[in-house]
């Protein structure tokens, strides 16, 4: 089989479409959350004081590759001055 036969499988499957979608939805929070505190030239220590919480985990969610629970979203969301808002 060929890799574009390959991947066009994995496209039409029901289960690899919603891992994809979650994972894009995660990273772009990760960015969005990412691209703020820079904009507000504020480091990851500063934030993570603010939302109390520890670095590592500030590094963690901008990663992008770990799940954050939505009262640790809105604890950062809260530290950098924004509200947390979910939208279908």
């Amino acid at each position: 089989m060929h890799k574009k036969n390959f991947f066009n499988k994995f496209k039409r499957d029901k289960e690899y479409q919603r891992y994809y979608k979650e994972a894009s939805d995660l990273l772009d929070i990760a960015l969005q959350i990412s691209k703020t505190r820079k904009r507000k030239n504020i480091t990851q220590v500063q934030l993570a004081k603010r939302a109390g919480m520890p670095q590592s985990q500030i590094a963690r969610i901008e990663s992008g590759n770990h799940n954050v629970t939505l009262g640790t979203l809105n604890r950062v969301t809260s530290a950098l001055n924004l509200k947390l808002k979910v939208a279908a």
